[in-house]
């Protein structure tokens, strides 16, 4: 395409020139034509017009130069508010937040009034792609993304297409429509062996398969797609940044012990600020506090978890949070970060993990009538896209909840023997695996000492030590210290 511009530009008036880049400069922009856009502005026979400018502040952000795109902005807005190419560069440019959720509603205007001379395919498409960002609105951004795809279809812009279809994926996994997502991914053209949009758009097929097959409880499978786009010792940032969070939870789930020093370091180079709309710090917080918890070591994960429940709009962190506090027996922050995640829309598969965290909350308080209650919204609502991750905790509550639920009869009955036959393989995976503070805790449990003395020797609070002796009697199968001691040296022996 930029060899047909550069004819279009050779042949016309100079008066003309500026409208011929009008006309295609978004979609050179799409299609990573970005270092080549600014030479044909240079070039121009007026390179201060305010509309070259402003593409020019553009192509700046788009090569990672913040500074020169902000000077460019500023010397062109010299034209009206509603100016279609103002409107646009002010929404590529513009950091997530109140200014750019209010700047996508005058991009949307400024589309309703689309001339001749700007694109409709790509910016319908850039008006989609920022509200996925924005967050605020997910069925409008998957509206918006599909009629990108069809408008770029029509008029046989080929990457615009891509996009708008690789955009589209991440709305629908995002929203937790995991069916419609995967058959959007695998119908993806392949992607240009270079891209300017990597920055934004890199690792997107892989990790949209990587958090799909997570929540569907096949966390082998989550782990291949996401160690894929992975690269130790770069800083993670989008969806390279979503597979780290979503790869560490995985290698938690199926007790990958080998590689958990690996993975905190990862977890290390996600982002501390929020961006793009995700509330990065707090995912990052969940994931390491869980990672800590696996690693034995709870007051560590009390300790990073904390400030994750002094910030909202985290729904899917706070989910997870509330069960990872369930399963360290703090009942009281479990219902706060319950609360959290429930003040938001919940995607599908944060809603089935909440309501299974608040059954077991209600099992264990000796509320067995709404503990099912709970269990069976749970269920019906993991049906539709087989969401069986949250029912796979390796604990004895939802154990016996899921056990006791298939006797007194269910209409997900289907679903119900799917989740038992996976948690029976994943605790023949965890049988036996402790952990070092859990290897303490036993080697204590072979003395004398109480549970109070344990923490005390250990430098442990009590919760913690009951946390541990908990989770020693469910890797070995027991429900006895005297058992656990036994099973310990047999296994030793053996």
């Amino acid at each position: 395409m930029i060899g047909a511009v550069r004819q279009e530009i050779a042949s016309s008036e100079p008066d003309q020139v500026v409208a011929v880049l009008r006309r295609n400069w978004l979609r050179l922009l799409l299609e990573s034509h970005t270092g080549e856009l600014e030479q044909l502005c240079l070039d121009a026979p007026d390179p201060r017009d305010p509309h070259i400018l402003l593409i020019r502040a553009c192509c700046r952000d788009l090569l990672g130069d913040s500074y020169g795109a902000t000077f460019l902005r500023g010397q062109g807005m010299r034209v009206a508010p509603d100016d279609f190419v103002a409107c646009f560069t002010d929404l590529l440019l513009a950091a997530d937040g109140p200014a750019k959720a209010a700047l996508a509603d005058r991009a949307r205007r400024a589309l309703t009034q689309c001339g001749p001379d700007d694109d409709y395919p790509s910016a319908l498409f850039l008006l989609g792609w920022t509200e996925v960002r924005l967050r605020r609105d997910f069925a409008g951004a998957i509206g918006l993304l599909r009629s990108a795809a069809e408008e770029a279809r029509l008029h046989g812009h080929a990457e615009t297409f891509r996009l708008a279809q690789s955009n589209l994926a991440f709305a629908l996994t995002h929203a937790g429509l995991f069916t419609e997502a995967e058959k959007v991914l695998d119908a993806l053209p392949t992607a240009p062996a270079t891209s300017d949009w990597d920055r934004f758009e890199g690792g997107l097929r892989e990790a949209n398969r990587g958090s799909i097959a997570y929540w569907r409880g096949d966390f082998d499978e989550a782990v291949a797609q996401l160690d894929s786009i992975i690269v130790e010792g770069s800083p993670g940032s989008n969806f390279e940044a979503l597979a780290r969070l979503y790869l560490v939870m995985s290698l938690v789930a199926v007790g990958r012990t080998e590689r958990y020093y690996a993975a905190a370091e990862l977890l290390q180079g996600v982002s501390k600020s929020d961006k793009h709309g995700i509330p990065w710090d707090t995912l990052r917080r969940v994931a390491s506090a869980w990672l800590a918890y696996a690693e034995g070591q709870a007051e560590r994960a009390l300790s990073i978890a904390a400030p994750a429940l002094t910030h909202t709009g985290a729904a899917v962190a706070h989910a997870l949070l509330a069960e990872l506090y369930r399963r360290m027996g703090e009942t009281t922050l479990a219902a706060q970060a319950l609360r959290l995640a429930s003040s938001t829309a919940l995607p599908r598969y944060a809603l089935v993990s909440t309501l299974v965290t608040s059954a077991a909350l209600r099992a264990t308080a000796g509320h067995g009538p709404h503990a099912h209650e709970q269990l069976d919204r749970a269920l019906e609502a993991a049906t539709p896209e087989r969401l069986i991750a949250p029912f796979l905790a390796a604990d004895s509550v939802i154990g016996d909840l899921l056990g006791a639920h298939v006797h007194r009869g269910s209409r997900h009955q289907e679903l119900l023997h799917t989740i038992l036959e996976r948690r029976g393989r994943l605790s023949q995976l965890h049988t036996g695996i402790l952990t070092r503070r859990e290897k303490d805790v036993l080697a204590c449990l072979r003395t004398t000492m109480t549970a109070d003395e344990i923490a005390t020797h250990l430098g442990m609070a009590y919760p913690t030590v009951k946390t541990h002796i908990r989770s020693i009697y469910r890797k070995l199968g027991v429900t006895t210290r005297r058992a656990a001691v036994h099973a310990a040296g047999a296994r030793d022996a053996g």
